[in-house]
């Protein structure tokens, strides 16, 4: 929403190789950067603390303090992202970009504040209960709050144009977590853990500086409206509860069966479903490519056709704005189907992979028939996520949050059933969810579109 895929229109406009692979990498660096450096590092991590023989339940409490964290960074940058995407996309067209820098570090505040809070209650309760070393403690607060900023960033960052130096700055910070917990385990005397974590915070605290350096050079120096968007949570308030409903019941499911399922472990003050949880990283993985191939394909072939329709409907007869609406709603209709294909291709083709090399992946069969079928309810999930950003588009954000508080309903009443019926039940809420949620905004988005004439002249 804030302007990748038309930022991408001018990269690929180009024709040529250059331009194109350039344009992958920006989509990949923001769309799936920060998703996939978590799952990179979560992965390459617990395959480290095995080679340094760390004891299974190091590994465990690593895991879910891991988690824990990264999940507090997503659903707090989740709570502001749609609203401020609205904000950020107003003033780009009313070139008022020195806004944006404010807001940018009005939102920065507002996560560094409910991050550290949540942060802090937990460092609290695992230093009363003598959990943890302090250094750990430290880092675990400063890497929550790192986290939840460098999230929040990523809506900005998709409005910036120096995409060579966004997706440098995820490369720098990840060489130097690397480097910086190869110094702190072979030179100092801290536990793998502390280093690990403490390497982490050295890392995403020069990836937020690098990030925040070029939004500020790109946009500007800030004027005094650091919280001027917030306006915005009361001027639109089904966007805002739409993007809240989308993420928060993404991972409802982790939540319910940390607390409520026989699968449950309980290490410190985290509780987690160890194979559950790996089961679904597993499967947001498989279907990680569908973002780039929505920023690179669909939103890309989109912006010709609705530029286009926008501009029949300034200076066109009525029968050049239907001709402009047919045209983009088949663009629409082709390219979303497009995405649909292609991204089940690719999930089952992994999926089947992961079914061949899993004993080299550390990979349960339990974990394995729960990636069965969660690669198929987060593919659907996605696919709702896509759909549903069409609506944004056309400013449908009463079907948005119909399609995600629908989504948000199944998945919270169906994980509250099958947690009481057992290990073989719990992956069916979140393909049930993302099935009723993807075809309930497909829905919306086909009535948004056949009435697109109406609403627009007639608003």
């Amino acid at each position: 929403m804030a302007g990748i895929g038309f930022e991408l229109r001018k990269i690929f406009g180009k024709k040529t190789l250059l331009s194109r692979t350039w344009g992958i990498i920006y989509a990949s660096s923001v769309s799936i950067g920060p998703s996939l450096m978590f799952l990179i590092l979560l992965f390459s991590i617990r395959a480290l603390m095995l080679g340094y023989h760390a004891t299974e339940m190091e590994t465990l409490f690593f895991t879910a303090s891991f988690t824990y964290a990264f999940l507090i960074a997503i659903l707090i940058s989740a709570i502001m992202n749609t609203v401020v995407s609205r904000y950020i996309s107003d003033k780009i067209f009313e070139s008022k970009e020195q806004d944006i820098c404010a807001c940018m570090f009005g939102v920065l505040t507002i996560s560094s504040i409910l991050s550290g809070i949540i942060a802090g209650v937990l460092c609290m309760m695992m230093y009363l209960r003598r959990d943890a070393s302090v250094e750990f403690l430290v880092a675990f607060y400063f890497l929550t709050v790192l986290a939840a900023n460098v999230y929040s960033l990523i809506i900005f960052v998709s409005a910036l144009k120096e995409y060579k130096k966004v997706t440098g700055s995820y490369f720098v910070g990840v060489i130097l977590t690397v480097l910086l917990f190869l110094f702190l385990h072979r030179v100092t005397e801290l536990s793998l853990i502390s280093s690990v974590f403490l390497a982490l915070v050295g890392g995403f605290f020069v990836i937020l500086l690098l990030l925040t350096g070029i939004a500020v050079k790109a946009f500007g120096a800030p004027n005094n409206q650091y919280f001027g968007f917030l306006t915005y949570f009361k001027k639109y308030p089904s966007l805002f509860f739409s993007g809240i409903l989308y993420m928060f019941g993404f991972y409802l499911s982790n939540i319910i069966y940390w607390h409520f399922s026989d699968i449950r472990v309980k290490v410190s003050v985290f509780c987690v479903a160890p194979n559950y949880d790996m089961a679904f990283f597993l499967a947001i993985l498989v279907n990680l490519s569908g973002m780039v191939i929505f920023e690179v394909k669909t939103e890309t072939s989109f912006y010709e056709k609705y530029i286009d329709y926008l501009s029949a409907l300034g200076k066109g007869t009525y029968e050049r704005i239907e001709e402009k609406r047919i045209s983009l709603q088949n663009t629409i209709s082709l390219q979303l189907f497009f995405l649909y294909e292609v991204q089940l291709i690719i999930t089952i083709i992994l999926i089947f992979l992961l079914n061949i090399f899993y004993p080299y992946l550390g990979v349960s069969n339990q974990i394995l028939n729960m990636l069965l079928i969660l690669g198929m309810g987060v593919y659907c999930i996605l696919c709702m996520y896509f759909t549903i950003i069409f609506l944004y588009y056309f400013e449908d954000y009463a079907g948005a949050c119909v399609s995600t508080g629908v989504f948000f309903l199944v998945v919270f009443l169906g994980a509250c059933i099958c947690s009481h019926l057992g290990t073989p039940y719990y992956t069916i809420p979140v393909l049930a969810g993302g099935m009723t949620g993807w075809v309930i905004s497909f829905i919306m988005l086909r009535t948004r579109v056949n009435n697109l004439n109406a609403y627009l002249l007639c608003r």
